[in-house]
């Protein structure tokens, strides 16, 4: 077997169109499809969200079936053969098209796929070759994770002075980062699956949680940690969210709903322990919906509980040129959440500086 840098070539384009639906498809992973055929691409597809063809059979569907006989295709994920989804395998299509050879950069963690695809394609005369990449591997880490740990791979996003404050006396909200970052932090939203908050970063800062990138107003789902059910009715992400679920105490009648009668939210209720809310319970329900990659913006206190309960795996740490004295609200108690993580990269956003953290998988 001879693969070159062609193959790392149509590999990446295939990445590039996977990359136009991230934050989109979940529960499903995002794919790309490069069809190839005497060294020409003659047709690319993409998977465009749950429910709809898989990039493959876009890639397929988009020429005259005698076309494909004996071509090439490329694929960032590995091919689908099971039917326990919304749309066919599309090994079946690979096959009666007439494909001669599959490469596929990422080996889909789906036990259903990833120990039969293959088989399925070889016993039908079809060569099947795996070449992996690190930039699609990290492409699809968060679905990996997802599948491995049934839990969110989850990136929490702060900002904070460069005295270590969050807010202002007594919270009081203020603008810390510059345009650059807000920028970043709204490209971040989009590639997300979804996003937590908490009631207490609604009540003070009423953000719109969504992404919003040149004029273009992305919503995404939204997960709220509100024990106490105190988010207030008329807060803006009611109307800003794709859709809102409220995670409360499991203790809380039913009446403390009724002031949100006007939405269309749900309601879920989780068991307390010694600090609050269940987060490890939260965040399985969370990878239930299928969200493979969660974006978090909230306050210190929620970052450190996430860091405590080993619920982080990823962490964007603004630090702006401020300095807000002591009677400002810091960012974090006295013991860091950054104990057991690593730093990754430095970037500079603006008149801001962003650190990058990222912690350590637990071993299985």
């Amino acid at each position: 077997m001879i693969v070159n840098n062609t193959t790392d070539h149509y590999l990446n384009l295939a990445l590039s169109l996977a990359s136009i639906r991230r934050g989109f498809c979940a529960p499903n992973p995002c794919v790309g499809a490069v069809l190839v055929k005497n060294a020409e691409v003659i047709a690319t597809g993409y998977h465009w969200a749950s429910g709809s063809v898989h990039a493959e059979v876009d890639a397929l569907n988009k020429i005259e079936p005698s076309l494909a006989k004996r071509a090439t295709l490329y694929v960032s994920l590995q091919p689908c053969c099971h039917t326990a989804k919304k749309t066919p395998p599309c090994t079946d299509l690979i096959i009666q098209r007439g494909i001669s050879k599959v490469i596929y950069a990422f080996p889909d963690p789906n036990p259903a796929v990833i120990n039969e695809t293959n088989k399925i394609l070889q016993q039908a005369g079809i060569e099947c070759i795996q070449h992996r990449l690190p930039e699609i591997d990290n492409f699809y880490e968060s679905y990996r994770f997802w599948w491995e740990n049934k839990r969110p791979f989850t990136t929490a996003k702060l900002a904070i002075s460069f005295d270590g404050k969050i807010a202002g006396k007594q919270g009081k909200r203020i603008q810390l980062t510059g345009l650059i970052a807000q920028q970043f932090t709204h490209q971040q939203r989009k590639r997300a699956d979804a996003i937590l908050t908490t009631a207490k970063t609604i009540r003070l800062d009423n953000p719109l949680l969504n992404s919003r990138i040149e004029r273009t107003v992305y919503k995404k789902p939204l997960y709220i940690l509100d024990g106490e059910l105190n988010t207030p009715a008329s807060a803006k992400v009611f109307t800003s969210a794709k859709n809102v679920t409220l995670f409360h105490n499991a203790n809380l009648t039913p009446q403390y709903q009724d002031k949100f009668s006007q939405h269309k939210l749900r309601f879920i209720p989780i068991k307390n322990d010694n600090n609050g809310l269940n987060l490890l319970e939260v965040f399985q329900y969370i990878a239930q919906d299928g969200c493979h990659d969660l974006w978090v913006e909230a306050g210190g206190r929620c970052f450190q509980a996430l860091a405590k309960n080993q619920l982080l795996q990823r962490a964007f740490i603004y630090v702006a040129p401020h300095w807000l004295g002591e009677d400002a609200q810091a960012a974090f108690a006295a013991t860091s959440p950054f104990l057991s993580a690593f730093p990754v990269a430095t970037t500079t956003l603006g008149t801001d500086v962003c650190f990058e953290f990222n912690w350590p998988e637990k071993e299985k």
